[in-house]
Formats: structure tokens, C-alpha cells, sequence
């Protein structure tokens, strides 16, 4: 594959406006980026490479060989509280460089924000979570409330649907609610330093 079909694949994985994000960091017009990835007679210049390559945080040489394993980007949403919860939002504008194999169909990333869930996810934590993975007694789930409210706890039920997040940190109090006023995602991975 050459490099501007590689560079393609990594803009249409990067989201929306990676290419305007691409020419501010390189310094070159937008109108630039466009031509190395849509007409063949342009070609990235050899001196862009590496700074493409750093942009999306891949290998160096990732653009100019076959065998450099590639790395994915799955949408950070915000902040997720590990505390006293906070008002959700999904501003998925930023992205986050991960595995091949993570980046999937209904995964993204939040920041925890707090010490509720301590030792396990310390403050500043990236977690990745997965929409797709049931949300089982004992597990970590990123939450939100139907009053909108979110964070990260260990989701515990009872036989009649009560769910109990639960944190951590015993210095932090439980929340309890129904099952149907409750959308969780399953944090199935901490990245600690990204």
C-alpha cells in the first residue's frame, strides 16, 4: 500500500476534521493534504513522513513499509467522575491512539476524574469501554443516569434490579438506583500513562 493510501486510511479512522488538523501541524494549506491522498500525481514529501507518522502516533516507518503493525483511534468522550458524579456529555472530537484489536464497534474512552475508585483506576486514568460488553455483577461500567448524571463504580444488582455503584474507596459513598434508569458501558481496560 503506498503511503498516501496509508495516510488516507488514517485520516478516515482519525474522525472528522483530521485533515485540517493534519495541515495546521504540518504548517502546509489544507488543500495539501487533499492532493496526497486524492490525485496521484502528488506525493507526500519525504521531509512530511515522520512528522505524519508522529502526528497519528504511529512507528516510525509505519507510512513507507507493509509490516509495522498499525494502531487504531477510538473517540475519548470526556471526563467520567470517580467521585461525586458529574453531567455526562459525549463530545467524541477528541481521539485516542489504541491497539488494533480494541478499536471496535461501541468502544471509547473516558478520563477518570477522582479518587472513588482507587487503587484500581487512579485520577487521570484513561478507561476504555465497551458498550457491546454485558455490564455483570462485579464489574467496573462507566454510568450514566437518566437525571444525566456520570462516572465510573462497580455495578452490583440485586434480584429486584436495584443497582448499587459502588465505589472503591470506602471514603465514598454507594449510589443506588433502578436498573432502567441506568445506560453503563463495561471499562474493561485502564491506561494509566497514555
Amino acid at each position: 500500500m503506498t503511503p498516501e493510501k496509508k495516510l488516507n486510511q488514517l485520516l478516515e479512522e482519525y474522525g472528522r476534521g483530521a485533515k485540517a488538523r493534519l495541515a495546521k501541524y504540518l504548517k502546509v494549506p489544507p488543500v495539501y493534504v487533499t492532493r496526497w491522498v486524492t490525485d496521484e500525481r502528488y506525493k507526500i514529501p519525504r521531509d512530511m513522513i515522520i512528522k505524519i507518522e508522529d502526528f497519528f502516533n504511529q512507528p516510525t516507518g509505519f507510512l513507507l513499509t507493509d509490516n509495522i503493525a498499525k494502531v487504531k483511534y477510538i473517540p475519548l468522550i470526556g471526563i467520567a467522575s470517580c467521585g461525586v458524579p458529574n453531567i455526562a456529555y459525549n463530545d467524541s472530537t477528541e481521539y485516542i491512539p489504541v491497539s488494533s484489536d480494541l478499536a471496535r464497534e461501541g468502544v471509547y474512552a473516558v478520563t477518570a476524574d477522582g479518587d472513588s475508585m482507587l487503587p484500581k483506576i487512579p485520577h487521570g486514568s484513561i478507561v476504555i469501554c465497551d458498550k457491546n460488553m454485558p455490564c455483570e455483577n462485579g464489574s467496573i461500567v462507566h454510568y450514566t443516569t437518566i437525571d444525566g448524571e456520570s462516572g465510573l463504580k462497580k455495578y452490583l444488582i440485586d434480584d429486584k434490579g436495584v443497582v448499587t455503584l459502588m465505589p472503591l474507596n470506602s471514603d465514598f459513598t454507594p449510589i443506588m438506583c433502578d436498573k432502567k434508569d441506568l445506560r453503563c458501558a463495561r471499562a474493561f481496560k485502564i491506561l494509566s500513562d497514555l
